[in-house]
């Protein structure tokens, strides 16, 4: 019988929880014992865990460049995306890294780590807007790209609004919709942590759960239809679709579950029990049926539009839910396996510069946008040739960069 480590979870009878220390037996038990504090023997680099961030990134990257290749890219292993395993692992590592913060140091040293790194990732996506707006905003208007007009047409109406409204997180364009949910979910992360310190991991779950499934029936809009009912105030300044595509609302709960799984990842003892074979055998049963659902097999040919519902991307949708969690409890258990037989060294790279790189990625998916003619044709076979070459070879530059400069404590 297979044996493997899920990330963070204990399965038994189909029941799963995050890992506590067992008890000890021994001559001694009779003795008092010291409180029980997080072992953080494992807080080193795990290669594994950047080189997936690595793949991820690639992903993204094939997937938001202008190539025939988004269309192997885009949702390869099912109703489940790049952005999906990146806000996860994300929370996961978070979960990971301040769990010992959780326990042992004040909570003002919590407050000051989650929301400098928020304020880190905030100065790099203020940075991206400023370049989309002068850079890209101005090729687009000298150029008349219909590709660029539509990624900024807000900003080209009323470029007053559209800077203010971008720098509070209100407007935010596609392909900039992907930091502004992380620095939010940054800020959420302190009253999660310690909410789950004061009433237990129990609460914040179920609350997490409960705001997801508001999301799914349109809090969101709601929210939206009620600021606009009220006379007095001037808001919202924009649509409702200039907000993002990401719902924040429902990642929420993605982002929870990250982070609650990586404190309970951190505080684990170093031998955990194997993932039961039942669960695995689940969780392939139903990546399986739903990768064949997603390309249309045979008797698994359905009418997507009709269940659109149930497996968008936006409002992390139920369907899509369930799917990732069965794709990430299958490679949770094979990644070390396979990772440490590859060792992808580029991916890891990348993956351990991920918040520079990202960023370098988003510069050149909008540089590339300016190749599409006016009718949006594609790209030649060379064009598209050199724009992977060239991409990839900045991207991978950074990535070399970062790794050469000095190092810094992680917060994340």
């Amino acid at each position: 019988m297979s044996r493997g480590r899920a990330l963070g979870l204990t399965c038994r009878n189909g029941l799963c929880t995050v890992w506590n220390p067992p008890l000890r037996t021994s001559s001694t038990a009779h003795l008092p014992q010291a409180p029980l504090k997080p072992t953080f023997a494992s807080m080193n680099r795990r290669p594994e865990f950047d080189s997936l961030r690595g793949i991820l990134l690639v992903l993204m990257t094939l997937t938001h460049l202008p190539t025939r290749l988004n269309t192997i890219s885009n949702q390869p292993f099912g109703f489940v995306s790049a952005a999906e395993g990146f806000v996860f692992l994300s929370a996961f590592l978070v979960g990971v890294v301040y769990a010992n913060k959780l326990e042992v140091a004040d909570p003002n040293v919590l407050w000051r780590s989650l929301w400098q790194r928020a304020l880190k990732v905030y100065g790099y996506h203020v940075a991206l807007l400023a370049f989309a707006f002068a850079v890209i905003g101005t090729l687009g208007m000298a150029t008349h790209r219909p590709a660029i007009h539509n990624l900024l047409g807000f900003f080209h109406e009323d470029p007053v609004t559209a800077l203010w409204s971008s720098l509070f997180l209100l407007y935010c364009p596609p392909l900039l919709d992907i930091l502004p949910l992380y620095v939010v979910l940054l800020l959420l992360t302190p009253f999660i942590l310690l909410g789950a310190r004061k009433g237990g991991w129990t609460r914040i779950l179920c609350l997490s759960g409960l705001v997801w499934l508001s999301a799914q029936l349109g809090l969101k809009r709601s929210l939206y239809d009620l600021l606009v009912f009220i006379p007095v105030l001037p808001w919202p300044p924009l649509r409702i679709e200039l907000s993002g595509a990401f719902d924040v609302f429902a990642w929420q709960f993605l982002w929870v579950l990250g982070v609650w799984l990586g404190v309970g990842r951190a505080t684990a003892p170093e031998k955990r029990e194997a993932v039961s074979p039942v669960l695995l055998s689940g969780a392939l049963v139903v990546s399986v049926a739903l990768l064949l659902m997603r390309y249309q097999v045979g008797i698994f040919s359905i009418d997507l539009d009709l269940y659109g519902a149930l497996i968008d991307k936006w409002t992390l949708a139920p369907v899509r839910l369930v799917n990732f969690l069965a794709v990430a409890l299958l490679a949770s258990w094979l990644s070390p396996k396979l990772f440490r037989w590859l060792r992808p060294r580029v991916l890891e790279a990348l993956g351990r510069a991920s918040l520079p790189v990202f960023s370098v990625h988003l510069v050149l998916c909008l540089l590339s946008l300016a190749l599409l003619n006016e009718n949006e044709d594609p790209l030649a076979d060379w064009e598209e040739v050199v724009v992977l070459v060239a991409t990839f070879t900045v991207m991978l530059l950074v990535a070399c960069r970062q790794a050469a400069a000095p190092r810094k404590r992680p917060t994340q």
